[in-house]
This record gives C-alpha cells, structure tokens and sequence, in this order.
C-alpha cells in the first residue's frame, strides 16, 4: 500500500524531494521575510503612539519630576503605613 508517490523504498537515491510542497521554499520564505517585517513596522507604530500618550500623561501631571515625587511620596506613606 502506497501513501505518497513512492512505491519501494529499495532505491533510495533514485527520489527527489518527497515532502509537501515542493518548489515553494523561496516563496515561503519571502513572504516570511516580508511578514516579519511588516509586522515590526506596525509594532514600533503602535509603541510610539502609546509611548507619546504617555509623555503626554506626565506633562498634565506636571512633568517627570514631579511624578517621580509623588510616586515615591507615596512609596514611603506605604512604607509608614504598615
């Protein structure tokens, strides 16, 4: 009983590629390449908008200084407190 194009398995070196989707390999790879890509073009879009929301965020609190003072105000309130 065959399962694929091979029906004895005695000359080996006689075959070709016997896996799937042969002849496909540059084009899968590309589309690897060209996804990957992509894909990191897009993420450091997105980290950049959420890391300008966040500068934005600190400057209505007053700006970096400041936050830094009131998260460590409240580290030792924290800290008192127990």
């Amino acid at each position: 009983m065959a399962t694929g194009p091979v029906d004895n398995w005695l000359n080996l070196d006689t075959f070709g590629a016997i896996y799937p989707f042969v002849g496909t390999e540059m084009m899968l790879a590309i589309l690897g390449y060209a996804f990957w890509l992509i894909w990191h073009f897009i993420q450091i879009r997105k980290e950049n908008e959420e890391f300008a929301k966040d500068i934005e965020n600190i400057k209505s609190q007053g700006g970096p200084g400041k936050v830094l003072d009131d998260e460590a105000r409240r580290e030792i309130e924290d800290q008192v407190g127990q």
